[in-house]
């Protein structure tokens, strides 16, 4: 009976170890999709500006920013785009505005306090849940974050 016990606690005590790796192992994906995404938006902002230089975006879609080869290969999944948690991905315009927004759906809580609050200064606009937010303010930022998340960015 004695070597049972002693077999299951050992069992029990690498359940809890194994437990704890698989949420260190969750956070630092987590942290590597809010990198990637990070670094990722920063070259579609950029490559988009570069490629409607001079222009008001007219005509800015997924699909014309895929042909002109102007997204990051990691957001392209097939003829969509894709966010690091599965997510879809929107170009628009706002031709009136002079404006274009990337929207992202499907982030979770905890990444969408970080993106929210992502290089507030380089956009014209950033809002959660299609309200929109003051990045400087984290307390309003994490109220504005739910569970499942959709952030849009927007720009000049």
């Amino acid at each position: 009976m004695g070597h049972i016990l002693g077999a299951l606690g050992g069992i029990l005590i690498g359940l809890i170890v194994l437990a704890g790796a698989a949420g260190g192992i969750y956070s630092a994906f987590s942290k590597s999709n809010v990198a990637s995404a990070e670094e990722n938006l920063i070259i579609l902002r950029m490559q988009t500006q570069q490629f409607f230089a001079g222009t008001n975006y007219d005509g800015l879609n997924n699909e014309v920013a895929i042909r002109a080869g102007i997204v990051p290969e990691s957001f392209v999944k097939g003829d969509s785009l894709r966010n690091p948690w599965g997510g879809d991905i929107t170009l628009t315009s706002d031709t009136s505005s002079g404006t274009f927004s990337i929207e992202l759906t499907n982030v979770p809580q905890t990444d969408c306090t970080q993106l929210a609050r992502f290089q507030a200064d380089a956009w014209a606009g950033i809002s959660v849940n299609g309200g929109e937010i003051d990045p400087s303010d984290a307390t309003a930022v994490t109220s504005a974050c739910g569970d499942t998340n959709t952030i849009t960015y927007t720009a000049r």
